[in-house]
Formats: structure tokens, sequence, C-alpha cells
């Protein structure tokens, strides 16, 4: 499959990128990198040869008052038929700035899965903190992950994502999740906290993972999505997604997910391994 996916990136390019302005950064091991400027009201245009998996990093210039975390939206158009919202948050890089010494943002990343032949997307600047988002373009294909079934729990929450109903586990206050499952490995975590009506703006919140008594503390942010909606609950909107990672050592173990430090009364909790 690696052999395949190597010999699928050396066929496949980029056939044609507009417009194709670059501005060069310097990382702090002085390695520079070229990205192209993504304006507001000067779409980019691409067509990319697949099949292929085509990696879309992006950054934005980072300003002096600038503070905390900014979100920017991306539209990304595909073949003049689908559309889809693209919503990325970063904060300051320690590493990173521009060749005039500017700094930026870290860098976030989205996938294309590009299909069979010739394939045309356009890409817009929705909304940013400032006029410009930097774009990168590579040949990476995205780590393949597996949904695992929690234990015990009290019920599922569906949402509905990219037009795929998603199964979440509810997590209530004073009550848990509980995972059991077989290591070594590297656990994924999603989860989504559940805004009511009387909640609104940023939120912040912390996912406890007990094990065998010992308790680690995963503190998150988040905000209301605008285009994320649960199927089966109307009564609430989930968040944006918040993802961490729990590193298993070798052997059985039982993992137990509670919610703290929220005005919220619920959040939601998937769970994935990686595919071997």
């Amino acid at each position: 499959m690696i052999k395949l996916f190597i010999l699928l990136c050396v066929f496949s390019q980029i056939k044609e990128l507009s417009p194709d302005k670059k501005w060069a950064i310097e990382i702090v091991t002085k390695k520079t990198e070229d990205y192209n400027l993504l304006v507001k009201g000067e779409p980019i245009t691409l067509t990319v040869e697949g099949p292929t998996y085509l990696r879309v990093y992006t950054r934005i210039p980072w300003l002096r008052d600038f503070k905390g975390t900014k979100i920017y939206k991306i539209i990304l158009q595909e073949n003049d038929f689908d559309e889809r919202i693209i919503t990325l948050e970063s904060e300051i890089s320690k590493v990173t700035r521009d060749k005039s010494g500017r700094p930026l943002s870290k860098w976030r990343s989205f996938y294309l899965e590009v299909g069979d032949g010739i394939n045309n997307y356009k890409i817009i600047n929705w909304a940013s903190p400032t006029d410009t988002i930097l774009l990168k373009f590579k040949y990476e294909a995205p780590k393949k992950w597996k949904n695992i079934a929690a234990t015990n729990y009290a019920s599922f929450i569906e949402a509905i994502e990219d037009e795929k109903i998603i199964k979440y586990y509810e997590l209530k206050n004073e009550t848990q999740v509980t995972l059991g499952i077989n290591g070594p490995g590297k656990l994924k975590i999603i989860s989504r906290l559940s805004y009511d009506e009387t909640i609104s703006g940023e939120q912040s919140y912390t996912i406890l993972v007990r094990e065998k008594g010992k308790i680690t503390k995963f503190p998150l942010k988040c905000y209301k999505s605008e285009t994320i909606e649960y199927n089966n609950r109307k009564d609430i909107v989930p968040s944006n997604a918040k993802t961490f990672y729990v590193k298993l050592g070798q052997g059985w173990h039982i993992l137990e997910f509670s919610l703290s430090g929220s005005i919220a009364k619920e959040a939601a909790l998937r769970f994935q391994t990686e595919s071997k």
C-alpha cells in the first residue's frame, strides 16, 4: 500500500495553480519555505490529477495586537459542485517568521482526497483576522484511524458532519464514559462541548481521564459550531471539535472519562485508534 501511494504521488501533480503569488517564511533552523498568498477577494484555483491526497498547510500573519488564538475560515469548492467551509484555529508560532521578521501563526492543515483524473479546486478566503491566509501544498496521505466502542456509557449523540451521521458518547456532569482498550498504542479522543440556550461565546472545559486512581487533565477551549448540528438533540448545539491523545502502554487499560470546569451540563466524546 505504501509503494502504491508513492507511485501515485510520482504520477500525480498539480497541473495548474492561479494566482501563484509567493510568500517566503523562515523557520528558526533557517529553512525557508514558500507559501501561496490567499487574499480576500482573490481565490486560488488549482487543477490536480488524481487519484492522490493533497495536504494543505495554512498559516496567518500575526499582528502585534493579536492575543490568544485566532479563527479563520476557508471555502473549498471542488469541481464546481461540492462546497464546504473549513474552520481553522491557531496561535502565534515561537519559531517561524517571514523574511522581514514578522511573526506568523502555527501551521494548521486539512486534506484533499483527489479523485481519479483531472480535478479542479477553488479556495476562498472567507473570513480571517487579516486579509491574507498563507497556503502550502504537499502530497501527503492522512493517517488512518478507526472508531472504537466505549465499554460503559449512558447514550449516543448523533452529529451531522459532512452529510454523514457520526456517533458520539454523551458525557454529562457527574457521570462517566468508560473505555476498555489494549495497549500499546495511541488513543485519539474527539470531544465537543454541548451549548444550550444559556451558553454563548468561547468556553473552557476539561476532560478528566482516570486510570487506576491516577487522573490526567486535558483543558480545552471551544466555540459554538456554525456548521455542525446534532441529529437527535435539537435542544443543544455542538462546539467545534477538540482533539487530544492518550499514550497507552503495554497491556489492558480501563479509562474513565468525566467532564469538569465548565458551565455546560454535558459534552460528547468519540474514540479512535490508528489502523494497522
